[in-house]
């Protein structure tokens, strides 16, 4: 989408600004100065977030995520607005952003700057309901918070720029021309606005904004599970429920702390209309430390097993400083059983392997019985393996390693399906730049054949057969994307990336009409559990709206 992209402009000047000092005096050009009274808040469509406004002020007061104020009218094309803003020092590790958005043609489809005060950066983004981050640029730029900041942003044809503090910071080319309501913004920040004005030729009998629904929904956020909350996984029950179960703490670690005595823990919540509502979240399993990366399955018999591994920390809170709790010791892969349909679960997890093997997979059964679980190694020499049962997960088989001295470094986050032949196909995640790898077993995972590069990356694989046949393969980048194979897993069509948040971790599930539902976790503060339906036809992948 951009052909270029320049930082700090030291003249006073450049081509776009004369350009832009020209199309000022063209007709039909107006200048705007919206009152921020409450008298006038009904010329505001708060679409997302916990604003006011009064005294010369708007004010957005929820940290949490995306939120986002539109002024209904005027539309105008090729506007220039100047505002100022100040961000509330973020708490934790917030981003606290301010933004300005322009020609919003819809209540998510818009233009927007973003000005992140923790990173010190400008990014340009288009949003729409299928992709909300869309970036076009971006430029770093000292922004303090707590103190008011004057930025504008200038659009003209096939161009917009931004300037902070009286300078340019980024400019860009852009493909589509910027005209609609104008708006502010925040992300993860509780922001306030001042001295809003706009320029732009308004656009006559211009449409109202459309009402937009983004193609997913939340169903787990907030203070009932935890603040943060990621590593999904959904299970079908055999009463017709889905079960969905996650973890859930204060950060991507949540170590035994203070504020948090257990650390992280495994929730879960549960839907029986076909992943149209779910039940609040509930506590499946807690004990004394950090517990994460919780995925389940039922086996024939009924049985219901959760896998996950945990952390033992120092005592302190982890924060990802030099200062902050510290890591001691990871647990080996763990297990807990339920007998009753996830009423009850064993009150005390057990290792199931050797000290370094961990797992982020579901059990996998075979048809013959055979328990099959993707474990994987970290280190230098980082690699994949399974585990397997004969008697239903009471006892377990030592790690079998895939290809260990490969001399590929593989974060592995192992993963298996049984292909059509009698084979095991295994996914395992690569590291830094290294591609996902694929290695087979001819022998229900008794030996492995060497890793072989997919030609794409992914992390946390997740396979699901659907009762077409095709093989659906989500997985972390692209942000949260999916593979699929309509020949048992010789090629695969991809990637088909579904949202932008960059958690993922996904895992899927057949819904009765055919149709797929996926979930996964959006990542940073205030991290929540999303789903999405898709319809998987072939190698066709696409969103469905929910019925």
């Amino acid at each position: 989408m951009m052909s270029h992209c320049r930082g700090w402009a030291g003249l006073t000047m450049t081509a776009f600004g004369a350009l832009m000092f020209a199309a000022h005096g063209a007709v039909g050009v107006e200048a705007i100065a919206p009152e921020l009274s409450a008298a006038k808040a009904s010329d505001w469509r708060f679409v997302t977030g916990d604003w006011e406004i009064r005294d010369g002020m708007l004010s957005q007061r929820s940290p949490d995520r995306l939120a986002c104020a539109l002024l209904t009218a005027p539309a105008v094309r090729q506007p220039v607005v100047r505002v100022e803003f100040k961000v509330d020092p973020p708490t934790d590790k917030r981003v606290g952003a301010a933004a300005i958005c322009l020609g919003a043609t819809g209540t998510l489809t818009y233009l927007w700057a973003h000005f992140d005060t923790r990173h010190d950066q400008v990014i340009l983004v288009w949003s729409t309901p299928e992709n909300s981050w869309q970036e076009i640029g971006r430029k770093p730029c000292p922004l303090d918070d707590n103190t008011w900041i004057a930025a504008e942003v200038r659009c003209a044809p096939g161009k917009v720029a931004v300037n902070v503090g009286g300078k340019q910071v980024i400019e860009c080319n852009l493909e589509r021309e910027v005209a609609g309501c104008v708006g502010l913004g925040t992300s993860q920040g509780v922001v306030s606005f001042r001295q809003l004005s706009i320029e732009g030729e308004v656009i006559v009998n211009a449409a109202p904004l459309k009402n937009e629904e983004p193609p997913y929904r939340v169903i787990s956020r907030g203070p009932a599970a935890g603040e943060y909350q990621a590593f999904p996984d959904a299970c079908r029950l055999q009463n017709g429920d889905i079960m969905a179960v996650f973890y859930a703490g204060y950060s991507h670690i949540s170590l035994a702390c203070p504020e948090w005595p257990k650390g992280g823990r495994i929730c879960t919540v549960r839907s029986s209309d076909e992943g149209k509502t779910w039940s609040e979240p509930a506590v499946l399993y807690d004990d004394e430390i950090d517990n994460r990366d919780p995925h389940i399955v039922q086996l024939r018999d009924g049985t219901l097993v959760c896998t996950f591994f945990s952390i033992t920390g120092d005592g302190k809170k982890w924060d990802g400083s030099a200062t902050g709790g510290k890591i001691k010791e990871f647990s080996p892969a763990q297990i807990i059983f339920s007998r009753d349909g996830g009423k009850t679960w064993d009150p005390k997890a057990r290792d199931i392997c050797p000290p370094g093997w961990v797992c982020s997979a579901a059990v996998r059964e075979l048809p013959d019985g055979t328990l099959i679980l993707g474990v994987y190694m970290g280190g230098s020499k980082a690699h994949g393996g399974v585990l397997r049962s004969a008697d239903g997960g009471k006892t377990w088989s030592e790690p079998i390693p895939i290809d260990k001295d490969s001399g590929v470094k593989l974060d592995a986050e192992t993963d298996v399906i049984l292909l059509k032949n009698g084979d095991l196909l295994a996914a395992l995640r690569g590291d830094g730049k290294v591609n996902m790898h694929f290695a087979t077993s001819s022998d229900k995972g008794l030996t492995w054949g060497k890793v072989q590069d997919s030609g794409f990356k992914g992390h946390c694989p997740h396979f699901t057969r659907l009762s077409t046949g095709e093989i659906v393969l989500c997985h972390r980048l692209p942000a949260t994307s999916v593979h699929v194979s309509a020949d048992d897993g010789a090629t695969w069509s991809g990637p088909h990336q579904i949202d932008s948040v960059g958690g993922a971790y996904p895992a899927t599930v057949e819904l009765k009409d055919g149709s797929v539902l996926i979930v996964y976790y959006e990542e940073g503060a205030g991290s929540a559990i999303r789903i999405q339906r898709l319809s998987v036809k072939g190698t066709e992948v696409k969103a469905l709206e929910w019925k």
